[in-house]
């Protein structure tokens, strides 16, 4: 269940072979290490969501709501590749620790989702777009140099 990034794929291989990773650890188990090699970023979040809100039939009386929940992922930058390998509920008074360690494998990534650069720009002009509306301003278009 262990994965080497290949150097081929990821960039340089780290120093001496080995990558940061993140060891977590609930409840004194470890329940995953992750790491994304020498070139990207790793996280880990613990949050919690409270608050009111409407009933999912839309009707108007809310309910209490509340979230807690751990995640740990990462982006391998030069593939721009989100990875993940956790997202699991918690409950009040789990112990959630962390611990920094240097690894020459780490967990496989249970989800990968490449971005799609021609997909992401589609979705930057169509934000672009949006806000300038909302915020009632006129997008000019530069115009093609020698036209």
């Amino acid at each position: 269940m262990h994965y080497r990034y290949p150097e081929a794929e990821f960039g340089p291989a780290p120093i001496e072979g080995h990558m940061r990773a993140f060891q977590v650890y609930l409840n004194g188990k470890v329940i995953c290490t992750a790491g994304v090699g020498d070139d990207g970023v790793l996280t880990t979040n613990v949050t919690s969501v409270t608050g009111i809100r409407n009933t999912p039939s839309g009707r108007s009386e809310s309910v209490q709501s509340e979230d807690l929940f751990i995640q740990v992922g990462g982006l391998i930058s030069p593939r721009r590749e989100h990875v993940g390998w956790l997202q699991r509920s918690l409950r009040l008074g789990d112990d959630v620790r962390i611990t920094v360690v240097e690894r020459e494998s780490v967990d496989r990534p249970r989800s990968r989702k490449r971005t799609d650069p021609t997909q992401e720009l589609r979705a930057q002009k169509k934000y672009v777009r949006q806000m300038a509306k909302r915020l009632g301003w006129r997008i000019v278009p530069l115009r093609k140099q020698g036209a």
